[in-house]
């Protein structure tokens, strides 16, 4: 994977890959937040897990997938 950004990883990893990469993630980012976009078999060709406290959450609208924030 190459850093494009700071904190900003971008490549083309296997799905065994991704989730032991998500699942190690996932339990590490403690106040931050983490997004991953991957391909998926759906009309966007695109899936989107998010970890974190603060963070954007995927909301399904009839097959296509937006990020909604929560109010405060």
């Amino acid at each position: 994977m190459i850093e494009v950004a700071a904190g900003v990883f971008v490549g083309n990893p296997s799905a065994r890959v991704r989730d032991r990469l998500w699942a190690l993630l996932a339990t590490r980012v403690g106040d931050g937040q983490a997004i991953m976009i991957e391909p998926a078999q759906n009309e966007q060709g695109w899936a989107i897990r998010t970890a974190g406290r603060d963070r954007w959450l995927p909301v399904d609208l009839d097959g296509l997938i937006l990020s909604a924030r929560l109010r405060r």
